[in-house]
């Protein structure tokens, strides 16, 4: 519109009355005086230097009545989160403060958000409708790419994944190629086996990778049927597929889809089918919330049991894997209702991002996931405050709580799970800024003593469990001081205790010297003792010339005071460098950057490339041996020095 009032101006040459007059419209008839105010206050700059559109909501007169104010609550995961707004939708229904005609929206930052939220729904009975282009979680084309791998090694006679997997990512085998290897395996299923069920697709795949023993193949050699060209495609395909079949008897759910990743290449794969860099930045975080719903599925052993008997469907008895996509296929059955069907009257929820929201208008809204690195983002935050993309992530804030006619809610998460090496850990996040101007200080303060109170908890339930999981899981629900917090503390307190510890046993040595007495015992002691380098070695002509400069006659008695001045001390820079460490020579420094050096580019199997930074002063011995690393986006992270995914590239 900018741009069309420019050019229209130039078109006027110079003539007022052909100009452009904008007119604005002041008045809010959609949301309530209370909800406006608090947007208001969200797009508020304390450097007087709004934009001409901030300057224009800030101006912005709501039309409507009072209305029940914004409510802002923190809740202690993702799952906790989708389960309080879900809960609370079914309780403002119930008192009536929502009919079945009303409208709900649950909004979010990303796509990937939404799994959460759709599995509560579907958990406590709320019907649920996905808008935008994005679908449902579980029917995006990227999730699906990954689900086809491990649908067809549960039931390696489905077609439909199997015809998938074929085509992730593009091999170059297109139908005709698809064709003859159909044709091949009905040829094998023509065959007698003596009663035996026939080989299945995936069996028959399998068969076409060269055995290292050089046994002969026991299902009919594939010539005549598929072709020179075909069969070059098929067999690198057959050895990843053997590979990760291998796998999948010892993994979890989790770790083989990581596998199946990471063997299939399927990250440049997205890459390619991506038409911006935000759209495979969405794309990817998908996939890595597809791993954490599989993390559910990782005490139950290996993902495929083996095999006991040969049944005519070969489908794998339960297990993991089939726990995991029977979850999927529920998920998948349920989702989505578009409109109310055969005239139910339930209240449908509509979940959908802040960019899908805009120009539509809500009963109630939920904003969801607004903490720092989600809601503004990572890659906003270290462009600074001030930046483009720090406002405009505060604009979207401010058009995400305005759809909202007169109910609106906004949760914020304490720990949020992310990627690092091989796995997902928790991190403590803080409450996002844009929440930081609505919520009073008194409450703030009111809160900060509950953290403090769990902290105390959490420390004395750490004293009586001392198994590695209780400890790390404790570990992590310390507030926004975050994990190291405990650490640092627990070790300032040893630190602490062991110094009381000999204070104490000096007093019981001597409990009625006063401090002036053992000042002046001690400065007694240190005058008449003989340094440790000169009992031990030959006084050199340097150590006797550096003797007599410290050495004083006293005027009235005669006596010869060999203690050194502090400012000779201080400032004597010939002091020989063995006298420094005269109880032994010093602790190394060993720390990561041994291993990695600082400035190095390091690739990462997941994240790619990223930069090493100097490893973070002050804290104990084992975090010395983490790498510190720092992306393009300006986010640090630590990784383990060993197992940590990290090679060394230049």
């Amino acid at each position: 519109m900018s741009d069309f009032v420019k050019a229209f101006n130039e078109r006027s040459n110079g003539d007022e009355r052909n100009e452009v007059d904008t007119v604005y419209l002041m008045e809010n008839y959609r949301s309530t005086m209370n909800i406006v105010k608090a947007a208001q206050k969200v797009i508020s700059n304390d450097s007087n230097s709004l934009s001409a559109q901030d300057s224009v909501r800030q101006d912005m007169k709501p039309m409507r009545g009072r209305g029940p104010p914004p409510r802002v609550l923190a809740c202690a995961d993702a799952q906790a989160e989708a389960t309080f707004v879900v809960k609370e939708i079914n309780k403002m229904s119930d008192n009536g403060t929502l009919n079945p005609s009303s409208s709900v929206a649950l909004i979010y930052r990303t796509n990937a958000q939404s799994r959460a939220l759709e599995e509560a729904c579907v958990a406590h009975n709320v019907r649920y409708c996905i808008r935008g282009s994005a679908g449902t979680f579980y029917s995006r084309a990227e999730i699906k790419d990954c689900l086809c791998f491990m649908k067809w090694l549960y039931n390696s006679r489905d077609r439909s994944a199997m015809l998938r997997a074929f085509k992730t990512p593009s091999r170059g085998l297109g139908d005709v190629s698809i064709n003859e290897f159909i044709s091949y395996c009905e040829e094998v299923e023509k065959q007698s086996y003596d009663g035996n069920t026939p080989p299945t697709p995936l069996d028959v795949l399998l068969s076409l990778v060269p055995s290292n023993t050089g046994e002969e193949r026991s299902i009919i050699p594939p010539d005549g049927i598929i072709s020179t060209r075909t069969m070059n495609r098929l067999v690198p395909f057959a050895s990843q597929m053997k590979k990760i079949r291998k796998k999948a008897e010892t993994q979890t759910v989790s770790e083989l889809l990581l596998t199946i990743i990471e063997t299939l290449d399927l990250e440049k794969h997205f890459d390619s089918i991506s038409k911006t860099r935000d759209e495979f930045a969405d794309r990817w975080a998908n996939v890595l919330e597809l791993r954490k719903a599989s993390e559910r599925y990782t005490e139950e052993g290996g993902s495929l049991p083996q095999k006991e008997s040969n049944d005519e469907n070969d489908i794998q008895e339960m297990g993991p894997l089939a726990t995991f996509l029977d979850d999927v296929s529920l998920l998948t059955d349920v989702e989505g209702d578009d409109e109310a069907q055969n005239g139910d009257s339930r209240l449908v929820a509509d979940l959908m991002t802040i960019h899908a929201s805009k120009g539509m208008e809500f009963d109630a809204v939920f904003l969801v996931g607004n903490e720092e690195g989600t809601f503004p983002t990572q890659r906003s935050i270290a462009e600074g405050e001030g930046s483009v993309e720090l406002d405009e992530e505060r604009r979207l804030c401010y058009v995400a709580m305005t759809r909202a006619k007169t109910h609106l809610v906004m949760t914020w998460r304490r720990e949020v799970q992310q990627f690092f090496g091989q796995g997902f850990k928790y991190i403590v996040t803080e409450r996002s800024r844009f929440l930081n101007r609505l919520v009073a200080k008194s409450s703030d303060e009111k809160k900060s003593k509950s953290f403090e109170t769990k902290r105390t908890n959490v420390q004395n339930r750490k004293s009586s469990k001392t198994s590695r999981s209780s400890l790390q899981k404790e570990r992590n629900v310390d507030d926004n001081e975050g994990a190291k917090y405990l650490l640092k503390k627990r070790a300032k307190s040893r630190a602490d205790a062991e110094a009381w510890k000999n204070y104490n046993s000096r007093e019981s040595r001597s409990p009625k010297r006063t401090t002036y007495d053992l000042k002046r015992n001690a400065v007694k002691r240190n005058s008449e003792r003989t340094p440790i380098s000169s009992r031990e070695r030959p006084s050199s002509p340097h150590r006797q010339q550096s003797s007599t400069r410290a050495s004083k006659v006293s005027a009235d008695s005669g006596r010869v005071d060999r203690r050194r001045p502090r400012n000779e001390i201080k400032n004597d820079s010939n002091m020989p460098e063995r006298r420094k460490y005269s109880t032994g020579p010093p602790d190394m420094a060993l720390d990561s950057s041994l291993f990695y050096p600082v400035g190095s580019v390091v690739s990462h199997a997941i994240h790619g490339e990223v930069t090493v930074i100097t490893p973070k002063k002050g804290k104990g011995d084992d975090d010395k041996m983490l790498v510190y690393v720092k992306f393009k986006s300006g986010m640090e992270v630590d990784f383990p020095v060993t197992n940590g995914g990290l090679n060394i590239k230049h």
